[in-house]
């Protein structure tokens, strides 16, 4: 059976790698892609924390902490929507 960590780090690597996509995509000469590539790069900055708060801690991470980055991710990316910036 896998570990709950490495399930945990490769659900964010997923979605790291997702968002990653999408930067590359937005066009950064419009105002609204520019807001989006912001919406998108804090994402992937949160989850790179949370990634090495994972590794770090092991298997005695606390999910709070995890259920706190995912409820700040979701909210960066809805104030993006909101923005206009997809």
């Amino acid at each position: 059976m896998v570990e709950r960590t490495y399930i945990v780090l490769l659900v964010l690597l997923i979605v790291q790698a997702i968002l990653t996509g999408l930067v590359w995509m937005v066009n950064p000469i419009l105002v609204t892609h520019q807001v989006a590539a912001a919406g998108y790069i804090a994402s992937s900055l949160l989850i790179l924390a949370m990634i090495v708060y994972v590794y770090y801690r092991g298997d005695d991470y606390d999910q709070e902490w995890i259920a706190a980055g995912v409820g700040m991710i979701v909210l960066i990316l809805l104030l993006t929507y909101i923005k206009g910036g997809f």
